[in-house]
């Protein structure tokens, strides 16, 4: 009679080891936005996107608006990081410069980063019906004002802030975006030397 065969264990299988996971799904649904709008972010896009099972997109991310807060958080922080930096760039820069730059700016905003701005104001947007975001969405307010505050008083960085956003959102939601010298005049209208 002959011993029944063993039964072998299933090996063990192990987790990847993948740090950067949680991050590369944001900015998957970063990318999905891009593409697709904040109604077509899914759990399913953002794992193709992220080349994760979508085990790993609720894992990390409950549901949509967890995904849109994390999308909006990564966004803020990496404008947040190019707006603290202006001013070390260049400490002889003035007020002008900067309103120069900022022209430039808005600009690429229209043109070469113009997926990139749309995400960043569909997610901005969506704090108006999503009240969670809005503490988010305040930090690209903030990161701006406190740049132009190096430059000039408070009541004037608020102005040239708000007055930047109002550009931006009118400039990407229109075929014809202002020019370089219309940014520039609307802007050197918030200095108090111009009101």
């Amino acid at each position: 009679m002959s011993e029944p065969a063993q039964v072998q264990p299933k090996p063990l299988r192990r987790r990847r080891f993948d740090p950067n996971r949680r991050e590369r799904i944001a900015r998957a649904a970063i990318e999905v936005i891009g593409e697709r709008g904040v109604e077509g972010l899914t759990h399913r896009a953002v794992a193709e996107a992220a080349d994760v099972p979508i085990a790993g997109t609720t894992y990390h991310y409950r549901d949509k608006e967890d995904l849109l807060a994390a999308a909006l958080e990564l966004c803020v922080t990496d404008y947040a990081a190019i707006m603290a930096a202006i001013p070390g760039a260049d400490p002889t820069l003035t007020i002008e410069g900067i309103i120069d730059q900022t022209a430039r700016a808005l600009i690429d905003c229209f043109t070469t980063e113009r997926t990139l701005t749309t995400v960043q104001l569909e997610l901005y947007i969506a704090a108006i019906r999503r009240p969670a975001l809005r503490p988010i969405a305040d930090r690209f307010t903030e990161a701006t004002r406190t740049m132009y505050t190096h430059y000039t008083d408070p009541e004037t960085a608020t102005l040239l802030t708000d007055t930047a956003q109002g550009i931006t959102l009118r400039g990407i939601a229109t075929d014809t975006p202002p020019t370089a010298a219309d940014i520039r005049a609307l802007l050197t209208r918030c200095l108090p030397a111009h009101r």
